[in-house]
């Protein structure tokens, strides 16, 4: 194995791992950056070939050779893959390469949020939209899968979202044409992300379309009932629920959960690859029957009254229609009107996602109670209130006033620093001995200011360990790749 990509450094300028960005790659037009990950950065550009807008994906590569040509290899796979399909739910490939300093992918430009993004910003779908979103996401994945290839890392975070809550498939990088792994079997130093792996490749079997069908019933149930199927404190402990845990069912999670949906996902979710949808399109195929449903109450309302024999028709094309014929026709028109009224609601787009409200930041400001200012009291007024018996009420008033004096609010204590997270494949992650989860899905850590130890571990792989100094309100970026 080839020595591990480590970097610990301010975020604020760019990170020295990612190059600064040029001004052109090859014939795009580099405009600003939009996103970065654990492999590097991704800009907004412009292709004046073609006058369209597009998102260029970037990786640094390493100077060690071994290294370097595996990460260029994934990369320039990732390119491979996708850029050989076109499907309305996979993202569209224009154009790669690599210069000396990096490997580059540009692909269309998207606008919206991850599903991770999205439901962590507290959204919900609803159970008719969530099976409609992973209706499209399943198709998809029948698409790749007719093609030879296995996705292996469907997880929320692959999934984009445009504004109208259509999605579209991501980072085909780690796909691969199904065939006999040469790792050995149980290795547990795996390409995936454990929460969403099927338990064949939690335990380093061979891989078919039907582990790809396990992740998708991961995610819908995840949709559907607010938490994910397995999370683990460990990896291993995250895997073992993979391999043997059957987590509650999501009508005992949220009981409003249509009884159909409960069934596809129990099925999408078998531990025996055999008892699964065996394809992606039976799982796309039941998740239609589920969104279209009441459209195919309305089609049994059409079918529902048995037409006439011919006998009985020839005597009403002689006279005026009888009353058979005009209740066929009126249930004819009523069932219609019914269909009408289903499509309609079928093709109403789903709300966009509510955006999160920005942070209200207070800074503490000292409270000063601005004095009193005496008001001049003249001699007459004074006289005038002794006279009328009221001596202390004169007193009062020719007395001066006492200052208040200006009360300082405490100083709120120095703010934590943050780390942010970005490990490929993944690792567990433990701050000064304390676990602290898994990351990916974990990507940053609040700390105390002052001295740390990071330590990032992946099975059998050596681990990371980082000793930081975290100063109050600083971020900091940790990245490792194991």
């Amino acid at each position: 194995m080839s020595e591990p990509f480590t970097a610990t450094v301010p975020l604020d300028p760019l990170d020295a791992a990612v190059p600064s960005p040029p001004k052109t790659i090859g014939r795009f037009t580099i405009r600003n950056e939009i996103g970065r990950g654990s492999y590097g950065v991704v800009y907004a550009a412009h292709d004046p070939v073609l006058a369209r807008e597009v998102a260029i994906k970037i990786i640094p590569l390493a100077r060690e050779d071994q290294f370097r040509l595996q990460i260029e290899a994934s990369f320039l796979h990732e390119a491979k893959s996708a850029g050989g399909m076109s499907h309305p739910s996979i993202v569209t490939i224009y154009d790669a390469g690599k210069t000396e300093s990096f490997a580059y992918i540009a692909m269309e430009r998207l606008h919206g949020q991850d599903l991770h993004e999205y439901l962590a910003s507290g959204n919900r779908m609803s159970p008719r939209q969530s099976a409609a979103m992973m209706m499209r996401v399943a198709d998809a994945i029948h698409y790749a899968n007719k093609r030879g290839l296995v996705h292996r890392d469907i997880k929320p975070s692959n999934i984009f979202l445009s504004r109208d809550l259509k999605p579209k498939l991501l980072d085909f990088g780690t796909a691969l044409a199904p065939m006999p792994e040469t790792k050995p079997r149980g290795t547990r130093q795996l390409v995936g992300t454990p929460n969403y792996m099927s338990p064949e490749q939690a335990d380093g079997s061979p891989l078919d379309a039907r582990s790809d069908i396990f992740s998708l019933g991961t995610i819908l149930y995840e949709l559907l009932s607010g938490r994910r199927a397995f999370e683990g404190r460990t990896v291993d402990e995250t895997l073992d629920q993979v391999l043997a845990a059957t987590p509650k069912a999501v009508d005992r999670i949220r009981p409003e959960t249509p009884a159909a949906l409960v069934d596809i996902v129990a099925r999408a979710m078998a531990k025996e690859p055999g008892a699964r949808y065996q394809k992606a399109a039976e799982l796309r195929n039941a998740l239609a029957d589920f969104v279209d449903g009441s459209r195919a109450s309305a089609d049994a309302a059409l079918i529902a009254r048995p037409a006439e024999p011919r006998a009985n028709a020839a005597p009403q094309r002689q006279g005026a229609p009888g009353g058979r014929a005009v209740a066929a026709i009126a249930a004819s028109v009523i069932a219609l009107a019914i269909l009408v009224a289903a499509l309609r609601r079928d093709r109403e787009p789903p709300p966009a996602p509510t955006a999160a409200l920005p942070e209200l930041v207070l800074t503490p400001q000292p409270v000063v109670v601005p004095p009193v200012v005496d008001a001049p009291t003249s001699a007459a007024t004074a006289a005038a209130a002794a006279a009328n018996g009221d001596a202390a009420a004169a007193d009062a008033k020719a007395a001066p006033r006492r200052k208040v004096e200006p009360v300082p609010v405490p100083v709120a204590p120095p703010r934590d620093g943050i780390v942010t997270l970005a490990v490929s494949p993944w690792g567990e992650v433990s701050v000064d001995g304390a676990p602290r989860g898994v990351s990916p899905p974990l990507t940053q850590l609040s700390l105390a200011p002052g001295v740390h130890t990071i330590e990032i571990r992946n099975g059998v792989a050596a681990p990371l360990v980082a000793r930081i100094e975290v100063r109050a309100g600083e971020t900091l970026g940790l990245q490792h790749r194991f």
